[in-house]
C-alpha cells in the first residue's frame, strides 16, 4: 500500500503545502534538497529527485482557491494515472 499525499495549512503564515504525490525517494527523513520554481502568483512547485512535480506550496493559500483546486485535480489525475 503506497502512501496518501499530505496537505498541510500553516495558519501563521496562511500557506498550504500539498504533495501531488508521495515522496519518489525512499523514506521520508532521507529526502535531499530539490529545488522549486515559481509557478505563479504565490505558487512554488517543488521537485523531487527524480525531477518529477512532488509539492506545491501556496503562500497566501485563503487568497488562492484556484490553487488549491488545480493542486487536488493534479493529486486526482496522478491517482487515477498510477491506477
Amino acid at each position: 500500500m503506497t502512501a496518501e499525499p499530505a496537505i498541510r495549512y500553516y495558519p501563521d503564515t496562511d500557506t498550504m503545502a500539498i504533495e501531488i504525490r508521495p515522496w519518489p525517494g525512499g523514506r521520508a527523513g532521507n529526502r535531499e534538497a530539490v529545488g522549486g520554481e515559481d509557478a505563479g502568483e504565490d505558487l512554488v512547485i517543488h521537485f523531487g529527485p527524480d525531477g518529477e512535480p512532488w509539492l506545491w506550496e501556496i503562500e497566501h493559500a485563503s487568497a488562492h482557491p484556484e490553487h488549491i483546486a488545480a493542486a487536488l485535480e493534479e493529486i486526482r489525475r496522478h491517482s487515477v494515472a498510477a491506477a
